[in-house]
């Protein structure tokens, strides 16, 4: 119960996976044989990941085996797969299970699952004592399938291997169907018919049938007869099916949930059902609400809409659903008029599920107020909670769900106070688009991760000693981080004292124009300002001790520019939109830095300041976009381990750079050039004899002094050495697989780090500039071979 912290397995050290493997393998086996199998047992178990219990498996599979060529199949084999719920279902088809309650027999299943070690695939001729048969064999002939009827007539199980199409004509189904008179579970997926034979219906003891992935469009009245049917699985088939009371899970992809605005009538009398995901709520007899009442056995999500139709949803035994994990309350969006209001609340109330349910969606309703079973302390299980165009509240109350973990609020205009002093169980919250709100809970001691987007009244938050990952977005007079120190006394520790953002990771500000300062006390490793024109400094405190990546992004000037503090953590800086920056009047001293992006500074004339570029001695891409005014390369020179350099509509780029500039960059492997209309030349130098890709695009002046092969430029002679050439969608005849490596070089440190500064989600993987210049080859028409594609 928590007296004492978990201890937490692990994997198995590769040492102890040998010593494991070959104590179970090689038992009383003589030393000449056990040296010869030795190498190949190391590479089965290092394709065991460290799992014990997978080594465990495949010494014991290979237990008394002295053949090579048996381990060389285990090993080049692909894993063995069990896919664990799949077979339990067959298990009770097939009667496998003691005869209990339907939850019960899963439970029974899964056990006996477990107790499983080995699996043996051998194959052998069918005979009339034969009763499971599955085809792993590729191109399985009619004949064959016709020859297994016939000889096994008590079959019991017909699978057929799913990667391999099975050319099954109508003639032959039928033929199965008369034959196989005891059959429980058939599995026809995957192959052609485009007609089920009404003869199925002859299969009366038939309990698991997939269709799956068939040109089967309508099912046959005679299914209806199957009523032991318990399993059937129309994955890839959009249609409906027939009223089979003993049916416990029908599968069927999401799509179809999102296309069917009808399912079948009288679902309720599937009594047995287990997966029913989604259900519409109609007018008409048989689509009723109350058609769920005796559904007592729904397992996993059930998604109920068009509530607005529903009628007496008491009825539903929504409480006696204790199966139920998750359940989607959904309304449609209409106009608001006071029967609605009334009507929607007196509906929510009879909606009242078990208390087990771990997660809880309530989508537009106009209800004013939520019922009791929500704020008073019925939901004891509850974990996450939606609340999406609930337009009529106006006081929100959670405080007796007392294992919410997980609460997204969105689109409550009404929406003006939640009501409770403190919220000690939330660890992410989601707010937006709640105009009118204007007061959150004074603490939220546990919460790790919070959004706020569009609250235009919320002037202030609250305090939050554990955030780790913070958002704040288009909140027009948020002024206050409230950053507090709340001094709290414990047993076990005595006095703690707390910071509000003592460990804050991650933190995006954007289009928050009242916020004036940063938290004096944070140093997170990730920190993204946008469109917050008073705030004008960033150098504080321990600020820079574990700063890895900064944007500064629609700045009205260079202050926060200048105020960019030294230090040696950060390896990503995005530049970008800043107004009115002319020059860089000084570079911070960032020895660390391995990717500065500069982007659509329109005012931006120089590179060059105090502390010049060459003094990120660590940088590897250097991306420079969107700067109009922008003439020249600095006449100082680019840092010298410079990998990658891209530079895209820089339109009065005239120069990149004195002599040497780029001749003495070494390490250069990736030149992108791209819409510079006034750049004629490279440097007198030319290029170094490091670059591996080089790509011109839009600069006509440029690629027409280069030429081609054909007819070479006075350009050419500096670009004749590169392996990969593109310019202006004509590729080089050097362009080979042997050295089509791309530009991905430098992803790991800016896709893992770095963030998309105009996305308002958790941080991205890949920053804009990783994912074009990775795509940059591909647009041409090689003039020999195939285009580069290891850059995808």
């Amino acid at each position: 119960m928590g007296t004492r912290p978990p201890y937490l397995l692990r994997l198995l050290p590769e040492n102890q996976c040998h010593t494991l493997f070959e104590n179970i393998a090689f038992d009383r086996r003589n030393n000449s044989e056990r040296l010869h199998l030795q190498g190949i047992g190391r590479e089965i178990v290092g394709k065991c990941k460290g799992l014990p219990l997978a080594v465990k498996a495949m010494a014991g599979l290979l237990r008394g085996v002295g053949d090579v060529n048996k381990w060389q199949n285990i090993l080049s084999s692909p894993a063995y797969v069990f896919h664990k719920e799949e077979l339990v279902k067959i298990w009770i088809a097939q009667g496998f299970i003691p005869s209990t309650g339907p939850q019960e027999k899963d439970e029974i299943g899964s056990s006996n699952f477990d107790e499983l070690v080995n699996d043996h695939n051998s194959c052998t001729n069918t005979s009339q004592d034969c009763r499971h048969v599955s085809l792993l064999c590729e191109d399985v002939e009619q004949s064959h399938v016709l020859s297994i009827a016939e000889n096994s007539e008590n079959l019991r199980t017909l699978v057929f291997h799913r990667d391999y199409l099975k050319n099954f004509g109508d003639q032959l189904l039928q033929g199965l169907f008369h034959k196989l008179k005891y059959l429980r579970m058939l599995d026809l997926s995957n192959s052609t018919p485009s007609v089920l034979p009404t003869s199925v219906g002859e299969l009366k003891l038939l309990r698991y049938l997939d269709l799956s992935r068939t040109d089967i469009t309508v099912l046959p009245n005679s299914i209806c007869n199957l009523y032991n049917l318990q399993t059937l699985k129309l994955l890839g088939c959009l249609w409906l099916l027939g009223n089979l009371v003993n049916l416990r899970n029908r599968e069927l992809e999401d799509m179809f949930w999102f296309k069917s605005s009808t399912l079948l009538p009288r679902i309720g009398n599937l009594t047995s059902l287990r997966n029913l995901h989604a259900f519409q709520v109609g007018r008409r007899s048989g689509y009723g609400i109350e058609d769920l009442k005796n559904m007592a056995y729904l397992t996993g999500t059930l998604h109920i809409s068009k509530l607005e139709n529903a009628v007496n949803a008491e009825d539903a035994k929504l409480n006696g659903k204790k199966y139920l994990d998750r359940l989607v309350l959904e309304w449609s969006n209409r106009v608001v008029n006071p029967k609605d209001v009334s009507d929607d609340e007196k509906l929510l109330k009879d909606l009242q599920p078990h208390s087990n349910l771990t997660e809880l969606q309530i989508l537009h309703y106009m209800g004013n107020n939520f019922p009791n079973w929500i704020t008073g302390g019925q939901l004891q299980n509850l974990q996450t909670l939606t609340l999406n165009g609930c337009t009529g509240c106006r006081i929100l109350s959670l405080a007796q769900i007392p294992c919410l973990r997980i609460l997204n609020i969105k689109r409550m205009p009404e929406l003006e106070k939640w009501s409770d002093e403190t919220c000690m169980s939330v660890r992410s919250l989601k707010i937006s688009c709640c105009e009118k709100l204007n007061e959150l809970p004074k603490f939220f001691f546990n919460l790790r991760a919070m959004k706020i987007k569009k609250c235009f009244s919320l002037k202030s938050l609250q305090m939050t000693p554990s955030l780790q990952f913070l958002i704040l977005d288009d909140n027009p007079v948020l002024e206050d981080l409230n950053e507090q120190v709340v001094r709290i006394v414990t047993q076990s520790v005595g006095t703690v004292h707390l910071h509000s953002f003592q460990n804050l990771l991650e933190m995006k500000i954007i289009n928050c124009p009242k916020l004036q300062a940063l938290p004096k006390t944070f140093s997170p490793q990730k920190l993204v300002i946008s469109g917050c024109e008073l705030m004008t400094r960033l150098t504080i405190p321990h600020f820079s001790q574990r700063l890895q990546h900064l944007a500064l992004n629609e700045c009205h000037d260079g202050t926060l520019v200048r105020a960019i503090p030294d230090t040696s953590s950060m390896y990503s800086l995005v530049i970008s939109n800043i107004s009115n920056l002319i020059s860089f009047t000084r570079w911070p001293n960032l020895p660390g830095l391995k990717a500065l992006y500069i982007s659509n500074c329109k005012d931006l004339v120089s590179l060059s300041g105090e502390g010049s570029l060459i003094s990120f001695s660590s940088l590897e891409l250097l991306s420079i976009r969107g700067c109009s005014k922008l003439e020249n390369l600095p006449d100082e020179g680019l840092p010298t381990e410079l990998k990658c350099l891209i530079i895209v509509s820089c339109t009065s780029l005239k120069s990149l750079g004195t002599k040497r500039i780029l001749k003495s960059l070494n390490s250069l492997k990736d030149l992108h050039i791209e819409d510079c209309p006034l750049l004629l030349s490279f440097p007198e130098d030319g290029l170094p004899t490091s670059l591996q890709h080089l790509r011109i695009q839009d600069c006509p002046s440029l690629s027409e002094q280069c030429g081609t092969e054909n007819v070479q430029g006075p350009e050419w002679t500096k670009i004749s050495h590169i392996p990969d050439r593109e310019i202006d969608f004509i590729r080089s005849q050097h362009t080979s697989k042997k050295n089509a490596h791309s530009a991905a070089w430098y992803l790991p440190f800016c896709c893992s780090r770095g963030f998309d500064i105009n996305d308002t989600r958790q941080p991205e993987q890949q920053p804009a500039d990783a994912q074009s210049s990775t795509g940059i080859r591909g647009k041409g028409k090689m003039e020999q071979g195939q285009p580069s594609t290891s850059a995808q």
